[in-house]
């Protein structure tokens, strides 16, 4: 379980700490708008998209050697994007890091699922989520010292090396704590159709926020995309009726318990990963502040993110669905919180306004995430819970690069419309997360209807 941690604590790592660094990565590369969201969103996208047809190689050649092979992946890519000299570079980078997370992560979920059970699975995932808290306090933090110390010009490059260190040393405790793998099972297949849907939906969603076509373009890359999703629920169950493991198991598409949660999951990730994004570039780009106080402004979200995951399922586990909409509620008065700190509050005054609705934040996370997975994994069929834990981070992980992408987009292209209008570009960006925890929320209280009629 501590092996798991660190390599959740790791990989995590890398996700907090970019969005601080993105500003200085604009100045030092002269990077536009499109290569910041890819910037964003890259990593997301690999990251969801290697997580299945790594478990399953897993299951060729070994869940240890999977493991140690991503985290010499990701180590090294962090290298390469610390080189870079266009931005370009650090998308592929990025990319390349993103593979190597998939990696490490779905053997760590498949180890949780098929090892605990009930009210211990949740107490390891509420473990997990505590170390994706650290992560967000420690690498902010340290991120802030460095750009700092050592200038925007030099400190970014820093900050993408950062995680090396924690990799190398999760690495050898890998090693050395787990077991040798077995003998690799035959027969373990993937489904590399339904993959390939589900990343040409998740690319043809992007393009249209990416690039700079016109009309009509940007309606026929959503209409294709609508296309491929349905293609994808199409082919999962021709898959499984030759007797295949698809992505998406048919038993699973028939779970309601399943669909409702991956449904809260997805929404929740997008949803809170994108608003980060948007008010660390506010408050570095916009109130112009060193990336150091906006780290500290922003650290109750990841220290009660922390404190709250670590107990947070027992609060899920006596009242269910109830305390995940209590959740949902409160992040979206933290949405309007930080939209009316920056078009009311003196700006002198916005900095300390922001510290309680992210602390209200973090609390919210803590009650929601980990809990939600604990709850949802409870609907996957026998033997099918690596499976079920992989779809359910790939579904997270695409709507990660959907809204990484999307959200700070749209706050970049408000402010260069209206440059200054920071308000304006707030409210805008925000309205599209206010949107995503709206959906799920309505998932949320039909799971708990749902449960109580059960």
């Amino acid at each position: 379980m501590f092996v798991c941690a660190a390599a959740g604590f790791t990989t995590l790592l890398d996700s907090a700490v970019l969005g601080i660094g993105v500003p200085a990565i604009r100045s030092s590369l002269h990077a536009g708008t499109a290569d910041v969201q890819w910037i964003l969103a890259s990593y997301s996208l690999t990251f969801g998209l290697a997580l299945v047809p790594a478990g399953r190689m897993g299951d060729l050649v070994g869940l240890r050697r999977l493991f140690l092979a991503g985290l010499v992946l990701f180590a090294l890519m962090g290298v390469v994007g610390a080189l870079a000299a266009e931005p370009w570079t650090v998308v592929l980078a990025r990319l390349g890091q993103g593979i190597g997370a998939g990696m490490v992560s779905s053997q760590v979920l498949g180890l949780i699922a098929d090892r605990f059970t009930g009210t211990r699975r949740a107490r390891a995932l509420g473990a997990y989520g505590t170390a994706g808290g650290l992560a967000g306090l420690v690498g902010p933090v340290l991120g802030g010292v460095l750009l700092g110390s050592a200038g925007p010009d030099v400190g970014w490059r820093l900050l993408l090396v950062l995680n090396v260190p924690f990799a190398v040393t999760t690495l050898v405790f890998g090693v050395v704590v787990l077991p040798r793998d077995r003998r690799s099972r035959a027969g373990a297949a993937v489904d590399v159709v339904g993959l390939g849907a589900l990343a040409a939906a998740t690319v043809l969603l992007l393009l249209p926020m990416v690039s700079g076509f016109g009309a009509p373009w940007p309606v026929v890359s959503v209409l294709a995309a609508a296309g491929a999703v349905g293609f994808f629920g199409w082919w999962e169950r021709r898959y499984a009726s030759r007797g295949h493991t698809p992505l998406l198991p048919p038993a699973l598409m028939r779970a309601r318990g399943f669909t409702l949660g991956t449904a809260v999951a997805l929404f929740w990730f997008g949803a809170v990963l994108a608003m980060n994004a948007v008010v660390t570039l506010y408050l570095i780009e916009g109130l112009g502040i060193a990336p150091l106080h906006a780290a500290l402004a922003m650290s109750g979200s990841a220290v009660m993110m922390a404190v709250t995951s670590a107990f947070g399922w027992r609060v899920v586990g006596r009242f269910g669905r109830a305390a995940v909409v209590g959740a949902i509620v409160a992040a979206l008065l933290v949405v309007a919180g930080y939209v009316v700190a920056v078009n009311v509050v003196p700006r002198p005054y916005v900095l300390a306004v922001f510290a309680t609705p992210a602390v209200v934040s973090g609390v919210a996370g803590g009650f929601v995430d980990a809990p939600n997975r604990a709850m949802t994994l409870e609907y996957a069929p026998p033997g099918a819970s690596g499976v079920a834990a992989g779809f359910l981070q790939l579904s997270q992980r695409l709507s990660a690069t959907v809204s990484l992408a999307a959200v700070p987009g749209l706050y970049l292209a408000a402010v260069a419309d209206d440059a200054g209008n920071y308000g304006r570009a707030m409210a805008s960006a925000l309205t599209v997360c206010v949107g995503m925890l709206l959906v799920l929320l309505m998932c949320a209280v039909a799971d708990g209807r749902r449960r109580k009629d059960t």
